[in-house]
């Protein structure tokens, strides 16, 4: 089995993007693929539009400023040109792709941590770091928070179900707070981890959750029932980001241990593993393809160099 899965990546090759921006804070796809969009510590947003072959340079979205920390396109096709950027100046910006600037701009109760839109592209959430208060915006009238609610837990990442009827809270307390959406009704708490539930992603059918916590191990649950299918092990320290690549076959996982590992979604199985020189800071597949891109910080002490790196087969 380990070495049928090993095939389906012996080709892949990592590419590196032309990358001046300091360490890596965020990168997210556009809904097509065709544009990786990434923002780090110093200098302005960048963009590479891939399917034009000149992707190494890329192009700086300027009108966005120097204060970005969170990035995301939107993944409905009817805002697929939306891209929302969370700065530090407690505002989140929608940069309008046809227009090549920004369409409006919301204040929110303080610098965000994570943000995530909706299935539909109708609403985005963002999560304070200074309160924890979580705000949802309407995108038809985003000028003040659709809904806001505190929550008790410190919250690390929130994200939708792929049918939109749930809205899903990973906690410090290494638990998931399900909500009904939109009444936001609390329905249940998905308890798995000893520590800190870092990360939550879906399948695209929204049949399988899978979360990843600082206990450094994997879970994936039935979304139906809550019910923990089976954990995935390999990582030695505590799990950033997990994410389901485009058919649901492999889940990607970064942990601060340096490695990045992709393991078949239900047998478990290593398909892939990367050893990486300093700590990752995001990690996305590609919407269409086997295609996974990843930033890194970057360590003074290594003499590694923050980069945003894609994974894919040559």
């Amino acid at each position: 089995m380990a070495s049928e899965l090993s095939y389906v990546f012996k080709d892949h090759k990592e590419n590196k993007m032309h990358w001046e921006q300091g360490a890596v804070y965020d990168l997210s796809w556009s809904s097509d693929g065709g544009t990786l969009t990434a923002v780090g510590s110093k200098g302005a947003v960048r963009s590479w539009r891939l399917e034009r072959g000149g992707h190494k340079e890329g192009d700086e979205l300027k009108t966005l400023g120097n204060n970005i920390e969170r990035l995301a396109w939107c993944p409905a096709p009817s805002n697929a040109h939306l891209l929302a950027a969370a700065s530090y100046d407690r505002t989140v910006s929608l940069w309008d792709q046809r227009a090549n600037n920004i369409s409006s701009k919301l204040s929110t109760s303080g610098t965000n941590t994570d943000i995530c839109w909706s299935p539909s592209g109708k609403y985005f959430a963002v999560i304070s770091r200074d309160d924890g208060k979580l705000e949802v915006f309407d995108v038809a009238q985003s000028q003040s928070p659709a809904m806001a609610a505190e929550v008790d837990e410190v919250v690390c990442s929130v994200r939708w179900n792929p049918q939109e009827t749930m809205l899903f809270l990973a906690t410090h307390q290494g638990a998931v707070e399900v909500y009904e959406w939109p009444s936001m009704r609390h329905l249940t708490v998905v308890s798995g981890h000893a520590a800190s539930c870092n990360c939550i992603a879906f399948d695209s059918c929204g049949k399988t959750m899978a979360t990843g916590g600082a206990d450094a191990a994997i879970e994936l649950w039935d979304a139906k029932d809550f019910s923990l299918t089976h954990a995935i092990s390999g990582h030695q320290s505590p799990l950033l980001f997990v994410d389901f690549s485009m058919d649901d076959r492999f889940l990607a996982s970064a942990s601060d241990d340096l490695s990045i590992r992709i393991h078949e979604t239900f047998s478990g199985g290593l398909a892939h593993s990367l050893d990486v020189d300093s700590l990752t800071t995001a990690v996305k597949w590609h919407p269409r393809n086997l295609a996974l891109a990843y930033g890194s910080a970057g360590s003074n002490k290594a003499s590694a160099k923050p980069s945003v790196t894609i994974l894919l087969k040559t």
